[in-house]
């Protein structure tokens, strides 16, 4: 996929929150829970940004979930301050 047909969806700040809470946390479920949403919001959220930046942020296990060399890049430049 081309990356001007993945343009449309622009990222939004809470999906980066999200996807800092999935971090933090190492599981989608205890971040559902922290933010007090669903999990499959949270795995939508997440898949979508995925999807968007044409990059796997997180790598999924039995045992939950950690940031690829990708996610990292993309939360610290969330997290950079100005």
């Amino acid at each position: 996929m081309e990356w001007t047909d993945r343009i449309g969806r622009r990222v939004k700040l809470r999906d980066l929150h999200v996807l800092l809470a999935v971090a933090q946390s190492g599981s989608m479920a205890r971040a559902a829970e922290r933010l007090a949403i669903s999990k499959p919001v949270i795995s939508k959220t997440i898949s979508d940004l995925e999807h968007a930046l044409g990059v796997r942020l997180l790598d999924r296990t039995s045992v939950g979930v950690e940031p690829t060399a990708y996610g990292r890049a993309f939360l610290n430049c969330g997290n950079r301050r100005v």
